[in-house]
């Protein structure tokens, strides 16, 4: 196991970084709104979405909305948490905690498609633009992890015994060894 976190990781703290004050914001607006939220296009869109779906009246809209202002709240005390516990493993030289990456880069990604649905249903071209950004964002970050837990899983079976014949020294020995002996030219001339 490394020393410190790698790429994915701090690709994620970094994301994380980014949506602590864009969702927090968002939510805590939407839930302390004397309008609901509704203010917000992205977050009115969502929530009549929602409504239209369910066939919910007047008041499940107003549910709805602060609903959806809830779990924004909730990921990003979520992606908080991952914060915290990202510079922890930082100060103590250690991999972050696997479960909470998982629960908050998929709780992340089921929100953003949740927001992402009624943005294209709509189809106004802004709003697409920013939920698709921020789906990249996420996506991104969790290819990147996924890759690395695949790495750092097929490490210990790369390590195979060296063939007969082979330096001694492993891989570094053979960096220094000629790759191809050749005859001495005046050896094959007649």
């Amino acid at each position: 196991m490394r020393a410190s976190p790698g790429l994915g990781l701090t690709n994620l703290a970094l994301v994380s970084a980014y949506f602590v004050p864009a969702w927090g914001r968002a939510a805590l607006r939407a839930l302390t709104s004397p309008y609901g939220g509704f203010e917000d296009r992205a977050h009115s869109v969502a929530a009549i979405y929602i409504r239209d779906l369910f066939d919910f009246g007047l008041a499940g809209l107003t549910r709805t909305s602060q609903m959806l202002a809830g779990i924004k709240l909730v990921i990003t005390a979520a992606f908080v948490a991952y914060l915290i516990e990202f510079a922890r493993a930082l100060v103590r030289r250690q991999q972050p905690d696997r479960a909470t990456v998982d629960v908050v880069l998929l709780s992340a990604l089921a929100a953003c498609g949740l927001w992402i649905m009624p943005t294209l249903w709509l189809g106004d071209p802004a709003l697409v633009r920013l939920q698709v950004t921020q789906f990249l964002l996420l996506i991104g970050a969790a290819v990147i992890i996924v890759i690395e837990r695949q790495i750092a899983q097929s490490a210990p079976a790369l390590d195979v015994p060296a063939p007969a014949g082979a330096p001694a020294g492993g891989l570094a020995a053979c960096d220094q060894a000629p790759l191809v002996t050749l005859p001495a030219a005046h050896a094959a001339l007649p």
